[in-house]
């Protein structure tokens, strides 16, 4: 029976993430994420890849991360239930959970080595970079470099460092040095080596760009495996040897590039897939994904011959193989699907995916389709499941905008809502977010669409805007919302501008610029002034230069003043909220804070909401009533002035 999406509806929520598949490709087990009490809740399901009903095989309260062993026989995880989080061990003939080391530290990454005699993890080092005094209580922080927080985890008090123990328990051992970031381990197939992906540098105090390295497996010294122009942010070698990489060829990583496939060749690389000019990872945005999918892209050896990855495509995200013949092939043809996690063995693979607007579920990838294999992740919105119109809105400058649109049910809308995503280089795609379906169910009609500095339609796309934001991005932003009214979907009265982060920036520049052309609008997390931002966020220092194409701001303050929302922003009639997480790293509540007071002393139509504690992604990832205040915050309001 459908009925209508409110808030509260968030409370139901279940998410589907955190896929293992057995070597044998018999069974697949992941997370699924429940609302209990006003908190989240992780246990670990297991469903077989031929036919069968799924399983729940864990009862902690937070248990992530499944690995298989090699044998199958017994499934590692992290789970918080001693205290912090740490490895455990589930036979899966029966019996219960054990606990593998206790680590000194908090644990976010464990691996079993390919003969299933050790464990490599990740975890803090266990020394403090920037602490005075006691760690719950400290005097002071001695701060010296500008990799000191993080959003999402706060201040980096001590870096991550890779670990070894054996799979029969003992204890832990620290092979890296405290003083770099480890963000990826993998095993040498020979179980002799460990690769992670570091930065080492001293230039890292600055920017970290992390290349591969490698060290044997009891410790010792490290040596460089490969390095790229960019960065690399995801490798693995295939049962023979041989490393492949995901990364950047670009210097200094910027957004808008792709992320790319290579092979390591001798001293040189040979890229893979290039001619598709799409990101090999997963980009899409929607609160209906698990963001933690991304980080790092999945990079799996099908064989020796062959590799499988995710690619981000005109708003959907699928698997494709890669031959190192030269080989191509997109392995699920839909368009209605975004793949985020990706597992393989046993020559099966499965997904976590999301399939015409519907919530999360595992899926077999076989013969080109998705078959479902989970149903217990998506039938908490089926009844309110909306699966938007897509549409395809030409420019004046000659290229194509894809777009997509819910419409209120059965009645005449209250007025049309812009949703501009963030990034700037993410996407949109099938799968709207929950905002979407409040505000549709409450008889808005909401429009959203991926205007240029969107990837998955080639790197000059997402480039056009570099240096450059609200120029080329407002203007499709804008096309969008003049195509709907001529549609008559839409009436020019009443039109509501809604963002987060990089749209919090686009909703604030077209208030700004455009006084009078929206009635109403709602600002979450914003980029407001980089020239403060370029202090206070966690990457505020490279903002300047993609927003403004200014290297530092010295070099040209009028420059980064004119590419600044808040420059404008005083010419604003539209009654506005602001919705700020007070733990934001990444677009810190000084911005929204200038905003606020711009307008309430000009005497505008202004409203400023708080959540303690949250960072960036509160969307998502926030305390459970939180997420449902917001909501019906947006809600309310454009029912009140649109």
């Amino acid at each position: 029976m459908v009925r209508r999406f409110t808030g509260k509806d968030v409370l139901r929520e279940t998410r589907i993430s955190q896929l293992a598949v057995a070597p044998d490709g018999s069974t697949a087990v992941y997370g699924r994420r429940t609302i209990e009490r006003g908190e989240y809740r992780t246990r670990l399901w297991r469903v077989p890849l031929t036919r069968g009903s799924a399983e729940q095989i864990t009862t902690g309260d937070l248990d992530v991360r499944p690995r298989f062993s090699p044998d199958g026989q017994t499934v590692l995880f992290l789970s918080r239930r001693s205290g912090t989080s740490q490895p455990w061990l589930l036979p899966l003939g029966g019996g219960e959970p054990s606990q593998l080391a206790e680590f000194p530290t908090e644990v976010g990454v464990a691996e079993w080595s390919p003969a299933g005699e050790r464990v490599l993890a990740l975890a803090e080092s266990g020394e403090d970079r920037y602490r005075v005094g006691g760690a719950e209580r400290p005097t002071a922080r001695r701060i010296a470099d500008l990799s000191w927080r993080l959003d999402l985890v706060g201040y980096r008090d001590q870096f991550t460092s890779l670990w070894v123990v054996p799979a029969a328990g003992g204890k832990p051992k620290r092979l890296t040095e405290p003083r770099y970031e480890v963000g990826q381990a993998f095993w040498s197939p020979d179980g002799k080596r460990i690769g992670y992906l570091a930065d080492p540098r001293p230039e890292a105090a600055l920017l970290e760009l992390p290349q591969a390295w490698a060290m044997p497996a009891r410790g010792g010294r490290a040596a460089r495996l490969a390095q790229l122009p960019g960065e690399i942010v995801a490798a693995a070698w295939s049962p023979s040897g041989q490393l492949a990489l995901l990364g950047l060829e670009q210097e200094g990583s910027p957004g808008w590039a792709n992320i790319g496939l290579w092979v390591q060749e001798g001293r040189s690389q040979r890229r893979l897939g290039a001619e598709l000019d799409r990101p090999f990872c997963f980009l899409v945005a929607s609160d209906l994904f698990d963001f933690s999918a991304r980080f790092p892209p999945p990079l799996i050896w099908l064989d020796d011959e062959s590799l499988l990855v995710l690619v981000t495509d005109q708003g959907t995200c699928v698997p494709y193989r890669f031959g190192l013949d030269g080989s191509v092939e997109r392995l699920v043809e839909r368009d209605d699907a975004v793949c985020s996690w990706l597992a393989a063995g046993g020559g099966r693979i499965a997904v976590v995916a999301n399939v015409s607007g519907g919530a999360s579920e595992v899926y077999a990838v076989e013969d080109g389709d998705l078959r479902q294999l989970s149903r217990n992740g998506s039938r908490w919105l089926a009844p309110v499941r909306r699966e938007p119109e897509h549409h395809s809105v030409r420019h004046r400058d000659g290229h194509q905008l894809d777009a997509w649109i819910l419409r209120p049910r059965g009645r005449r809308s209250r007025g049309l809502v812009l949703q501009i995503h963030g990034g700037p280089h993410l996407a949109h795609g099938p799968t709207p977010w929950l905002e979407m379906l409040a505000l549709a169910d409450a008889g808005f009609t909401v429009l959203y669409g991926n205007p240029r500095g969107s990837v998955g339609y080639g790197e000059q796309f997402a480039k056009a805007i570099d240096g450059d934001w609200g120029n080329t991005d407002a203007s499709d932003c804008l096309r969008l919302v003049d195509w709907a009214v001529r549609q008559g979907i839409g009436d020019r009265r009443h039109i509501g501008l809604l963002g987060l982060s990089y749209g919090g920036y686009m909703t604030n520049w077209l208030l700004g610029r455009h006084p009078g052309r929206f009635a109403a609008a709602v600002s979450e997390n914003p980029v407001l002034d980089l020239l403060s931002f370029y202090g206070e966020s966690d990457f505020g220092f490279l903002i300047a230069k993609y927003a403004a194409g200014v290297d530092e701001p010295w070099t040209d303050f009028a420059r980064l003043l004119d590419r600044s929302p808040v420059s404008q922003l005083h010419r604003n009639t539209a009654p506005l909220l602001l919705l700020q997480a007070e733990g934001d790293l990444r677009c810190p509540a000084g911005q929204t804070e200038l905003a606020f007071a711009m307008l309430r002393r000009l005497g505008q139509t202004v409203e400023m909401v708080r959540y303690p504690d949250e960072f960036h992604l509160l969307l998502s990832v926030g305390r459970p009533d939180r997420r449902v205040d917001r909501i019906e915050r947006i809600v309310d309001w454009f029912t009140r002035y649109l």
